[in-house]
């Protein structure tokens, strides 16, 4: 089916986004995109042959830095929650792209394999395989490598070592604050 006869069909919705916010985004967004870092950036981000990784790091690395900044801001959390889950997000992030990046150098050649068996089994159904199929391929078997190491396998084992982390943190900070109370009741009684 063609998308024009789908878009047809489809009832019409009008969807319109403005204000204020809408126009400040838009704005940042257009100064950002302009900049010759972020062409830069891009350009070298789009050249690379673990482009699906890149891309899934740095959603990864936007999304973490907004839960640690709203982690450390929530006033509903006390000190020791906001730093132990601060710890958890950094450590889970960090852990999650090194075993990502090492899991994609190491099924490289696998990979490569399962390309060739699709394109072996495409070609043979429909004549030939194209490039774009070949590295739609590649992309979803790293999309696939990086979804379970970023969402399951990076949390399941790094929060018991952050929670162990951040309780010897809490614990360290909690001793220095006790410490420098006492010292300041001490000059302030002297």
């Amino acid at each position: 089916m063609k998308v024009q006869a789908i878009g047809s069909v489809a009832p019409k919705q009008n969807v319109a986004f403005s204000g204020k916010i809408a126009d400040g985004v838009a704005t940042a967004i257009s100064k950002v995109g302009n900049t010759d870092a972020f062409v830069k950036g891009m350009e070298k981000i789009g050249s690379s042959k673990n482009l699906m990784a890149n891309l899934s790091t740095a959603s990864s690395a936007v999304t973490t830095g907004l839960y640690i900044y709203k982690t450390l801001t929530d006033k509903k959390k006390d000190k020791n929650q906001k730093i132990t889950f601060a710890i958890n997000q950094a450590l889970t992030f960090a852990v999650s792209t090194a075993i990502t990046y090492t899991a994609l150098g190491a099924m490289k050649n696998s990979t490569n394999k399962l390309v060739g068996k699709f394109a072996d089994a495409v070609s043979k159904r429909d004549g030939k395989c194209s490039e774009t199929l070949r590295s739609g391929a590649k992309a979803a078997i790293d999309l696939v490598t990086c979804g379970f190491i970023n969402r399951y396998l990076s949390p399941v084992a790094v929060t018991p070592i952050a929670n162990k982390l951040g309780d010897k943190v809490t614990n360290f900070l909690n001793k220095r604050d006790a410490e420098k109370a006492q010292q300041k009741e001490l000059k302030a009684n002297a």
